[in-house]
């Protein structure tokens, strides 16, 4: 028997948190908050298997709480709900970690349709941490870890790191890198390679691994550890 699934809702109306209450805990076990901190923090000691979030809450915006969820490691779906139709929104929400995207008003019955497809899509067989020089790159966490010490990636830092370290002591071109972290058909400024190293060095330096990544002077970069 599967465990019951955990939902987050983080929403300031209280008649609507209570609609979806009613319409949801008889199948999930139901979390709520109020505001964008309390969820926040519910989000990280909790570890729901999904989220639904509002756009506009009091605290801060739903794209700002995004974009802090994936910063921290938290990697659940997340259903946004607005009063918004714009396009804009809704790219740069799903630019920024969300998975899907509700207009109010909306039926209670599409959105059990949209959560059952984000639960469906949660469960993935978890990969293996990349192990290099002392340094652990955990892709389920999107995290890296030198003994206790952690830090919590961005999606392009994670992935530029992860492309380096599956080719340890390779000059890694900054052509394939763009592809590997933007993909093939994405428009990317000659200097973002540039500009996500320096913050990926910035945040290993913690871990006393600010060298772990070399220049390659007319290439790109190559990961050397030891």
């Amino acid at each position: 028997m599967q465990p019951i699934k955990k939902i987050l809702i983080v929403e300031d109306d209280l008649g609507l948190t209570l609609a979806l209450y009613r319409a949801l805990s008889h199948t999930y076990k139901v979390i709520t908050a109020k505001s964008a901190l309390s969820g926040l923090n519910k989000a990280q000691a909790l570890f729901p298997d999904l989220i639904i979030l509002d756009l506009n809450l009091p605290d801060l915006s739903g794209l700002t709480v995004t974009k802090k969820l994936r910063q921290i490691g938290v990697h659940a779906p997340i259903l946004v709900l607005s009063g918004e139709a714009g396009l804009i929104s809704k790219v740069d929400l799903l630019d920024n970690g969300a998975d899907d995207y509700v207009t109010k008003p909306f039926s209670l019955a599409e959105l059990r349709a949209r959560i059952r497809v984000l639960l469906r899509k949660r469960y993935y067989p978890k990969r293996k941490p990349l192990v290099f020089g002392g340094l652990m790159l955990n892709p389920n966490l999107r995290q890296a870890s030198v003994d206790e010490s952690t830090v919590y990636l961005r999606r392009k830092e994670y992935l530029l790191l992860e492309c380096l370290m599956s080719n340890p002591g390779v000059a890694v071109s900054r052509d394939y890198l763009k592809e590997y972290a933007w993909g093939q058909d994405k428009i990317v400024k000659n200097n973002s390679i540039d500009v996500h190293i320096k913050m990926l060095r910035a945040k290993l330096e913690p871990l006393g691994g600010p060298d772990l990544i070399k220049t390659v002077q007319g290439v790109g970069y190559t990961f050397k550890a030891g």
